[in-house]
């Protein structure tokens, strides 16, 4: 093996990289993820003390972290955030928008609440924090922007209906995105986790029965990490993978090879 190639390939050294909902799970991984690669690394969520713990967690395995305390569902506080970062930073060259959350319950049984929630962050939130996003690496005329879907935007699953509904419509962002910004020399892909062993997942996963359920349908014969997770949103973000655009990249273990 050529290790200077490779190295050469995936190192993000310099690379200036924003996380929404880096505070925990998934979000956090890929935080740890891209700061083993080399980037700088900013997380934004709501909770201090658990983006305080992702910094933490990052300057431990000797990476560069920083925390803003903003919520996706509001406008104003994500304008602010980004005119603040690149003042401070001059450039974006990653971008990952991970925040979201998850209700349990099929379509026609979410209540009204809990679907304007989960449009709030899921969905508008995403595309509040996708519209400065697109027109600073627009500018710059560079960058790379994952979005965090599910396999539930390309198969749903019984019980998350209207979660289901918010990532098929950032697998759809995705492509938008990826189609207008490929000119300006931005690329945009998706990441689709499977079942992923995280803080959102815990209650349903401490179930010896929906544990050994969901382990079934998993060809790889176990539930995922948020390293798996990070691992991949690094090396996607790599020059590595340079020509690929408005792609999805299924992270499952291959559960969708079982879904019927």
């Amino acid at each position: 093996m050529k290790i200077n190639y490779t190295y050469s390939l995936f190192n993000l050294e310099g690379k200036n990289a924003v996380i929404s909902g880096g505070s925990q799970g998934i979000g956090r991984g890929i935080a740890l993820s891209l700061a083993n690669f080399g980037a700088n690394i900013t997380v934004i969520g709501r909770n201090k003390h658990l983006l305080e713990e992702t910094i933490e967690l990052t300057k431990e395995i000797g990476g560069n972290c920083e925390a803003y305390i903003v919520d996706v569902g509001d406008r104003t506080a994500i304008n602010e955030f980004f005119t603040e970062y690149i003042g401070k930073h001059n450039s974006l060259d990653i971008y990952v928008n991970n925040a979201g959350f998850t209700v349990h319950a099929e379509l026609q049984d979410t209540s009204f609440s809990d679907i304007d929630r989960l449009i709030d962050t899921n969905l508008k939130g995403a595309i509040h924090c996708l519209k400065n996003v697109a027109n600073i690496m627009k500018g710059q005329r560079m960058g790379v922007i994952t979005i965090i879907t599910s396999i539930n935007a390309l198969n749903s699953h019984p019980g998350q209906g209207m979660y289901s509904v918010t990532k098929y419509a950032l697998e759809g962002t995705m492509k938008s995105l990826a189609s207008v910004l490929a000119k300006y020399g931005v690329r945009v892909n998706s990441c689709a986790p499977g079942a992923i062993d995280t803080a959102m997942n815990t209650e349903a996963f401490s179930d010896p029965r929906i544990h050994d359920t969901i382990l079934n349908k998993i060809p790889l014969n176990r539930i995922g990490t948020i390293q798996d997770i990070g691992d991949v949103v690094a090396c996607i973000s790599s020059d590595a993978f340079r020509y690929m655009t408005g792609a999805t990249v299924v992270v499952d273990g291959g559960m969708m090879l079982k879904q019927k």
